[in-house]
């Protein structure tokens, strides 16, 4: 009788690969094992492999590079240099990272006027920055570490009051950019795809009283964009999928007390039904869950609460400085929370909830600074065609 032929790693099927692959701890463990061998990187390729890793790491993919800063209209048309990025880290990979990109967003078009720079950033999602001509109005979706950049008509709105952009996780020309505008009765919302660059009345609704946006920049989690209602008693969610609005109510004692608040996308890590909130108050993290109530709204429930970081960024900053000025949340990205504490950036890491000061000599309204994710994952690993 012969003797059976030995296994080999071509004996293994890809989507027995691809569970064993599925719980390696970080995407640096997966980009080591899909340079292994040819049978580990095509299992590694596969679209909805690569969307089943991402929704599991959503803390630390994709990476955070940095912080992003605008600057308002008076410094552009005193000359004032352009945007630029703070890193999070001084390690020699983010360097490289920020010297090869343009973060000064000189391929954008100037369109022969004399200002330095006409572009407000809007949104920031998945390497990619919405913006909005300052003169003429029409927007474009800029790729800083690629320099290029697609043109978008200017949206058919009156009066815009927000913005949001959702960047395909796995291809950045792919996206959906989206334009709040006010009416009398309520609000509309207007989308414009990648596919087709063309502007569409979506969605409507009609609220009591006169709308408007606490913060035009939007939140993203859950595959809906959310802004904060000015009062910051509720917040407006855009299902991105159904293009349906909603107004959520906030946990209850955020409504009384001074704070800012964003959302939290926890992937795996959170239960699908939920929606999770960061809020700062009196110097204190909290993290809230929301489920359904059953008639529409949410039952929020307080689910982890931290002061850890209080003696540190006390250290870190001076008690002088820290007393002055209150905590602005910029963003939640990749497991980081971003803040502002008068003229200091400072990242929080959520998990271990360690503090780092970014270096900076910018005076920037929180409104202008925007966490900045690299696109992931790395070219290679960008599927094909066939596997998407």
């Amino acid at each position: 009788m012969a003797t059976p032929a030995a296994a080999t790693i071509a004996d293994l099927r890809e989507d027995l690969l691809q569970e064993v692959f599925i719980f390696l701890l970080t995407p640096a463990d997966l980009i080591r094992a899909a340079l292994a061998c040819k049978p580990f990187l095509g299992a590694v390729r596969s679209a909805s492999f690569l969307r089943r890793f991402r929704r599991r790491h959503p803390f630390t993919c994709p990476p955070v590079l940095g912080c992003f800063l605008d600057r308002p209209i008076e410094d552009h048309i005193q000359g004032t240099c352009g945007p630029l990025l703070l890193p999070v880290s001084p390690a020699a990979p983010t360097r490289r990272f920020v010297k090869a990109g343009d973060f000064a967003l000189s391929f954008l078009p100037a369109r022969g006027l004399p200002y330095p720079d006409l572009w407000k950033v809007l949104d920031c999602r998945n390497g990619s920055l919405l913006l909005r001509n300052r003169v003429s109005g029409e927007l474009a979706v800029a790729d800083p570490l690629a320099r290029r950049s697609v043109s978008l008509p200017a949206p058919p709105a009156k009066r815009p009051v927000g913005y949001g952009l959702v960047a395909d996780d796995l291809d950045p020309s792919v996206f959906k950019a989206f334009c709040i505008s006010r009416h009398s009765s309520g609000l509309r919302a207007l989308l414009l795809s990648s596919g087709d660059l063309r502007w569409a009345d979506v969605a409507g609704l009609t609220l009591p009283h006169k709308p408007d946006l606490a913060d035009p920049r939007a939140m993203q989690a859950n595959r809906s964009l959310y802004w904060a209602l000015k009062g910051r008693e509720r917040m407006l969610e855009l299902n991105t999928a159904t293009t349906e609005f909603a107004v959520l109510d906030l946990p209850p004692p955020t409504s009384t007390q001074q704070f800012d608040f964003q959302v939290i996308d926890k992937g795996d890590h959170g239960r699908a039904d939920a929606l999770y909130l960061l809020t700062m108050c009196d110097f204190c993290v909290e993290v809230w869950g929301g489920w359904g109530d059953g008639s529409g709204g949410l039952a929020w429930k307080l689910v982890d609460k931290s002061v850890r970081f209080q003696r540190a960024l006390l250290d870190m900053v001076g008690k002088k400085h820290f007393y002055r000025h209150r905590l602005d949340v910029i963003g939640v990205v990749a497991g980081g929370l971003f803040l502002r504490s008068g003229d200091h950036l400072l990242s929080i890491d959520l998990e271990t909830m360690k503090l780092r000061v970014l270096p900076n000599e910018e005076k920037c309204p929180p409104a202008l600074v925007f966490p900045y994710t690299i696109a992931w994952p790395p070219s290679f690993l960008s599927p094909t065609e066939g596997s998407a």
